[in-house]
């Protein structure tokens, strides 16, 4: 699509020195069919060399001043002078773009607080290899050294077909007629180190590009292989919790505060009835409390191996036509190896403690006064280590075509086709060690044939559970635990560890692939006035599959199937009793699952190592490196062999989607009062069809594997929008100019949200005879009725440009959400436990339709280049900007308080102070976010809301150009240790930590 220009493609900047680019180098380029800069101003600034900060602060304004829409973009040298490890760490210096970190790097993004951010690659959709089923890119494997700018268009033209609900993120990579004649070649090379992991990774980059007036192609890679920490204490997140009362039937049924055959707390009687316990000692039974299954601490080093490869070719075929050809490839081997341990209730979600410190918030719930707690006094259930490892392999190809006609008279045009495709593979293991003595399981005596030794005590060197006092405080910053010295004698004892639980659960398997075509044309009436039109087709299938591993056990061996007894948790708690799918036994009794035995053993002696876990109290703990897990499949082969794949089919679909859209859009200039005025006004007609297949969960099967799948349901949609789409940039001056912007947007859904169906968890409550896995929760993953997002838009901003390098902008906004998605927990009370019997309400986690929001604010910045003043001081500038994003999603949270949209900040600040003189550069970065909401209806709990409290980031670079073809420099990112802090709607009912690292990288780079 062309947007008020006079030639189909052009240069956004010439040859610009690689001594700007850190960590290598980069050039502007050509534009795509969306740019937003015009061709005029681009030949202006055509045969101008510019070099460093101050150059790029320039790029990025002129590229605002020029834009036929309110556009926000960062240049080469934004992308690399930082320590940005991907592109989301450099867009969160824009106003109005909030990021989520993922293992201390940049991931996911919003735009002015809401996450359907549509993510282009010049110009149009493309695939990356994190983002198989969603609309935007997790960006923590596309590279940002690839790459010489981005542009946020924050209010969409009708020709931008593929606009998010509030902003669009166009990514421009390298092309041949962006670099100068001949030969350019340039090279970096890196080491990063991080202050918990200790080591050094390595980094490489490097571009080659060759030229002349008629073609040219270019290559440019890079690579890295990385360690991060990111480490975690609290209330374990995935396992949640409940409301518990001191109401009589709920403080002794299941997951009250019973202790044995007993109740916590003081009986409380009312005309001499029973009517509740006193938990907290305020002399009532009318408090209500939340009650976490576990609380637990881990580190987690995620190793990164990323490769991304950009190439691209461009001729003049003759006079009139030129050819573009693209691709892009993207591959990442990603290991989450976690290592923890957890204090939790040996029944789920069970109250085995009283409140030793909690607050009364004047809040009720359910007609009880909640209460906050701030220390819990256990009797000491199960406290166990653990090993956890994820690995992810990802890689996704994008290939691009254009041929653009331009012969210079009044029609110009572009037809362009784009593929993409890419795979994403998940493949998990966990293990368990105890160090009670299992007498809650079966009196801590596993049954087994006398093939396997028969009958063994699970675990003798272990403390008796529910017998020894210990505590739980979140009075502090971080988690702080009192444990028992029957315990902590017992830490780094090998002999003392008894495993209990191996398995390999939540692996997946997706691909999509992505097939567009499209045209784009202009006609010129006059110099100011054109009119542009286009039509696109896309395709967009994908498949996921997600599958536990299960191994069968006791084959010939006991097992009334020949095949033997499938299992998914080969654990010491779980016996072979169901006797209507498979049971495995003796006359003596039903085999345990799990064959326990102690950490000292042969079989896992070698990989049990000590680690140091991010909570007070705890100290070192004895765990199965993760490592030896990195081929999962092959390590529970190695204990349970013949492990099978069990579908999940809730969490398994496929989905077709085919888009037709079209656009008309007029583009103008002309004055008002005498001061220029231009802009463009379209409409853009967008229909979409899709079909989804998900399929139809049965019942749940014995030992822990997946519902059955009893078939499919197909569904089929199809919805047209009509958006509106209007920019006007009146120039009140030569230097202030005054925007006004209306649209209508529509953004599709991840296809994970239309595809996903019910998927249930289980866990064991041992207190009945026999044992019951009861169905404790769960999650819908998608709804195929849900809408996409829509919105309505309004925009007016003021620019004043103080020369060619400084700016002052204020922006207002305002977003009526028509509808929109969440994530929030409903109460299901007709889901059976595994023996088929109904018998609790169950919070299962779900997206749900939002309708009616409103998200208002402004953006307030400024960037400035202090080259007037004299001496060193003209080598100083600064960059800041403030964000005011006020949204209501119309919930409110246990405190009366309105939620916002998930994920938003209302406030953000970004300042950067920068220097730029004899050869040295230098840059120290501020970010902060204010509280946002992570998940509403935490646990299945109406208002409980859980929030992140505010977060600051300072990061800062160093280089020095030796000469004009060797620089150096250095780079570090969270400074200050920052980290990031949840809480349960009040601030003293804390949550968690997710704790992060510093980061330091040193490198060279060197441009011929």
């Amino acid at each position: 699509m062309f947007i008020n220009r006079t030639r189909g493609s052009m240069l956004l900047c010439a040859v610009s020195s690689f001594a700007v680019i850190a960590p290598m180098t980069a050039f502007a380029q050509t534009e795509s069919a969306t740019s937003t800069v015009s061709d005029d101003q681009s030949a202006n600034v055509q045969d101008i060399v510019v070099t460093g900060i101050r150059a790029s602060q320039e790029r990025a304004i002129n590229v605002k001043r020029e834009a036929a829409s309110v556009v926000d973009a960062i240049s080469a040298q934004d992308i690399g002078k930082l320590p940005d490890a991907t592109i989301s760490d450099s867009l969160q210096r824009i106003p109005g773009v909030q990021i989520r970190r993922e293992a201390g790097e940049g991931g996911r993004i919003n735009v002015r607080g809401l996450p359907q951010v549509t993510t282009l690659m010049n110009g149009e959709s493309f695939l990356g290899a994190g983002s198989v089923t969603s609309v935007q890119p997790n960006f923590t494997d596309i590279p940002s050294q690839l790459f010489s700018g981005a542009d946020v268009i924050k209010s969409p033209t009708a020709s931008l077909l593929a606009a998010g609900i509030t902003g669009t993120v166009d990514l421009k990579t390298r092309r041949p007629f962006d670099m100068k004649s001949g030969f350019t070649v340039a090279a970096a090379a890196e080491a990063a180190y991080g202050d918990k992991t200790e080591k050094w990774n390595p980094q490489f980059n490097g571009l080659l590009s060759w030229r002349n007036d008629d073609f040219g192609f270019l290559v440019s890679a890079s690579y890295s292989d990385v360690d991060l920490s990111n480490s975690y204490s609290g209330i374990q997140r995935d396992y949640g919790g409940r409301l518990v009362t001191e109401a009589i039937d709920n403080a002794t049924g299941y997951g009250g505060f019973r202790s044995g055959d007993a109740t916590r707390g003081t009986s409380i009687y009312e005309n001499g009835q029973l009517v509740g316990v006193d938990v907290n000692g305020d002399g009532d039974a009318n408090d209500a409390f939340f009650s976490p299954q576990a609380h637990t601490g881990w580190e987690r080093i995620t190793s990164r191996e990323r490769l991304g490869i950009n190439a691209s070719f461009q001729a003049h075929i003759n006079d009139a036509l030129e050819l573009v050809a693209d691709g892009f490839y993207t591959r990442q081997t990603q290991y989450d190896r976690t290592a923890g341990f957890q204090f939790q209730a040996v029944n789920w979600q069970a109250a085995d403690f009283v409140p030793g410190l909690s607050r009364d918030t004047g809040s009720t719930i359910n007609g009880f006064n909640f209460n906050t707690i701030q220390r819990y006094d256990y009797t000491l259930q199960n406290f166990d280590s653990y090993s956890d490892l994820s690995r992810g392999k990802s890689d996704s190809r994008n290939a691009n075509i254009e041929l653009r006609y331009d012969d210079g008279g009044p029609f110009k045009a572009t037809l362009r086709g784009v593929y993409g495709k890419a795979k994403y593979s998940r493949d998990n293991s966990y293990l368990q060690f105890s160090l009670s003595d299992g007498d809650q399981w079966f009196d801590g005596v596993g049954h087994y044939p006398a093939s396997l030794g028969g009958d063994r005590t699970f675990n003798a060197l272990g403390y008796r559970y529910n017998t020894l006092p210990a505590v739980v405080d979140y009075t502090g910053s971080n988690v702080s635990f009192s444990l028992p010295n029957a315990l902590t004698s017992n830490l780094t004892n090998p002999a003392a560890y008894a495993l209990k639980t191996m398995s390999s659960e939540n692996n997946l398997r997706s691909e999509s692939d992505m097939k567009i075509v499209r045209f784009d044309g202009t006609y010129e009436f006059s110099p100011d006035f054109n009119a542009a039109f286009g039509a696109r087709y896309g395709t967009r299938s994908a498949q996921e599959t997600a599958f536990e591993r299960a191994a069968p056990l006791y084959a010939g061996n006991g097992a009334t199937d020949a095949a033997g007894c499938y299992v998914k948790w080969k654990a010491f708690d779980v016996q072979l009793n169901n006797t209507d799918s498979c049971a495995a036994g003796d006359g003596a009794g039903f085999y345990t699952a799990g064959l326990t035995r102690p950490a000292t053993d042969s079989t896992l002696s070698q990989w049990v190592k000590q680690f140091n876990v991010p909570a007070n109290g705890v100290g070192s703990i004895l765990v199965l490196d993760p490592s030896a897990m990195d081929n999962p499949e092959k390590f529970q082969n190695s204990f349970y062999p013949g492990n099978e794949r069990f579908l999940l089919p809730g969490r398994s679909y496929a989905i077709d989607l085919d888009q037709w859209s079209g656009y008309f859009q007029l583009n103008f200039q002309s004055e008002v009062a005498g001061m220029p005025l231009r802009g463009n006004g379209g409409v853009r007609v967008i229909n979409t069809q899709f079909k989804v297949r998900q399929n139809i969960s049965g019942p749940g099967q014995a030992y822990g594997l997946p519902q059955e799948d009893v078939g499919d349901v197909i569904t089929k949609r199809s919805f047209t929008d009509f958006l509106p789409a209007f920019n006007l940039a009146l120039d009140v001056t030569d230097d202030f100019r005054v925007r006004f912007a209306y649209a209508k947007t529509m953004t599709l859904l991840d296809l994970s949200q239309w595809g996903g169906g019910l998927d249930l968890t289980y866990a064991i409550d041992t207190t009945t005879n026999p044992p019951v896995f009861h169905v404790t929760g769960g999650n819908s993953n998608g709804n195929p009725q849900l809408d996409p997002w829509r919105a309505e838009n309004l925009d007016l901003s003021f620019e004043y440009y103080l020369g060619r390098s400084s700016l002052l902008s204020l922006g207002l906004f305002k977003v009526n959400v028509a509808s929109f998605i969440e994530r929030s927990t409903v109460i299901r009370t007709d889901l059976a436990d595994l023996d088929g019997v109904v018998r609790n309400a169950v919070p299962i986690s779900s997206y749900v339709q939002g309708k009616g929001g409103t998200l208002k604010g402004l953006e307030a910045g400024a960037k400035v280049a202090f080259d007037f003043l004299p001496g060193v001081l003209s080598g100083f500038g600064f960059d800041a900007n403030y964000t005011l994003s006020d949204s209501s999603s119309g919930r409110v949270d246990l405190s009366g308080a309105k939620e916002p949209f998930q994920d938003n900040s209302r406030h953000q600040i970004n300042a950067a102070l920068w220097f730029e003189k004899y050869g040295l550069q230098a840059r120290v970065a501020w970010n902060y976010r204010s509280k946002r909401v992570e998940e509403s209806n935490y646990a299945g709990i109406e208002g409980l809301t859980l929030y992140q409290k505010p977060t600051n980031y300072i990061d800062a670079s160093i280089s020095y150009d030796i000469n004009d073809h060797v620089t150096i420099y250095a780079q570090g990112s969270n400074l200050t240790g920052e980290y990031e802090k949840y809480y349960l709607t009040f601030p003293d009912q804390k949550a968690f930590n997710n704790i992060y690292e510093r980061r330091f990288l040193v490198g060279a780079r060197t441009k011929f």
